[in-house]
């Protein structure tokens, strides 16, 4: 039986679970119609604004696991997406969604009716940008921009009612890394605000990457911050789709640090139905979108399922069971047992170790029982998974 990867996500079919977020993948028509070659079964416009400005210069830089930026949206104007952008994207292989935000519920939902009009297929709203203030105070001084509050839901549930009352399609509630200690809260208020579906989430920050040769901010800016993107939030993000998945029966998207065919697995499992790859394709070119798509095949197959829906919400089960075992606070270590024909000695698992607790002896891995106390780092740091420790049966 072959891998079937199409996705049903809001009442839209989906060729495959990958959409690739607003980013520089959707910086225009011509370049979504280009990126959709490369396989992902939707494309986010860049965020399309009524007043588009410049990005502040330096707007990128690379972190050791990811990146941060300080782009403030499209540099193209509304009207460019509206009478050409988009209807260049549709000429590609990928489903367009059209990444919006209005300073006021009723700018946004003029946005999102000509967007339909235009040919998008969905719509996707963001809420929060982490370093927006700085970068709109360094564009525009003196023009009054507080800070939102963070607890604040109704800027949003009045945005969203008033798209939904000019447009047919979908419309998905992209949640901001900000929220990560309350989304929940969060995933409940767009659910109430009737809205289709969640993408989770935006990138984390303000965040801050400096040069030490000059002591400068690598960005542009007041204080040179910028949102955090690719692997470093990826954890964060993982555990905010988890708990939206645990507070709400919405459809999700999960956004924030992919890399792999496996990190796609883990968001599917965790509840998502559609998985959002963007700092990868931005940092590795978008050849990478074809090689995760392709490696998904083949995990899956690995795996001994024939659909990505046959994981989703996995998690969600697991943590379940645990809850139904009393196994929720498992304190008796289990030391790990060792498959010596898989074992390669490669010697990760003495190295990580802080126990000294398992040495390599004649290129096969040897644990102390004594010293052990099963933390379980040695088996999760394992490549040829030849430790096995089982605390959840």
């Amino acid at each position: 039986m072959a891998v079937d990867l199409k996705t049903t996500f809001c009442g839209l079919e989906f060729k495959n679970p990958m959409i690739v977020p607003a980013g520089v993948h959707g910086r225009s028509g011509e370049v979504i119609r280009e990126i959709s070659t490369y396989g992902p079964a939707a494309i986010c416009t860049k965020t399309i604004v009524s007043q588009s400005a410049p990005d502040v210069l330096p707007c990128f830089s690379p972190v050791s696991a990811g990146m941060v930026n300080s782009v403030f949206g499209s540099d193209k104007t509304a009207e460019y997406w509206f009478n050409r952008g988009i209807a260049e994207a549709k000429e590609g292989e990928s489903l367009v969604i059209a990444n919006l935000a209005g300073f006021t519920p009723e700018e946004a939902g003029d946005l999102a009716e000509k967007a339909e009009k235009a040919g998008a297929d969905m719509i996707m709203l963001p809420t929060h940008c982490p370093h927006m203030g700085e970068i709109l105070a360094a564009m525009f001084p003196g023009m009054p921009n507080a800070e939102p509050k963070l607890t604040d839901l109704e800027p949003m549930k009045q945005s969203v009612a008033r798209i939904k009352n000019k447009v047919k399609i979908p419309v998905v509630v992209k949640l901001s890394g900000t929220f990560l200690h309350i989304v929940k809260t969060w995933a409940r208020g767009v659910k109430e605000a009737g809205a289709d579906g969640i993408a989770c989430s935006d990138a984390l920050g303000p965040a801050l990457s400096i040069d030490i040769y000059s002591g400068e901010p690598v960005l542009g800016g007041p204080r040179g911050v910028g949102g955090l993107t690719g692997p470093a939030i990826m954890p964060i993000t993982l555990r905010m789709v988890l708990e939206a998945a645990m507070e709400t029966d919405l459809p999700i998207i999960g956004v924030g640090g992919v890399q792999s065919a496996a990190d796609m697995v883990q968001y599917f499992m965790a509840g998502a139905t559609l998985v959002g790859v963007c700092t990868a394709g931005h940092l590795k070119g978008p050849k990478r979108y074809s090689k995760i798509l392709y490696d998904l095949e083949q995990l899956l197959k690995e795996l001994g399922v024939f659909s990505p829906s046959e994981l989703r919400g996995k998690t969600l089960q697991r943590i379940k069971m645990r809850e139904e075992a009393h196994r929720q606070a498992v304190t008796e270590k289990i030391v790990p047992e060792v498959f010596f024909d898989t074992c390669t000695g490669c010697g990760i698992c003495e190295r990580v170790c802080a126990y000294d607790a398992v040495k390599v002896v004649n290129k096969k891995a040897v644990m102390d029982n004594d010293r052990c106390i099963g933390c379980g780092l040695c088996v999760a740091s394992c490549p040829e998974r030849a430790l096995s420790q089982v605390y959840y049966p």
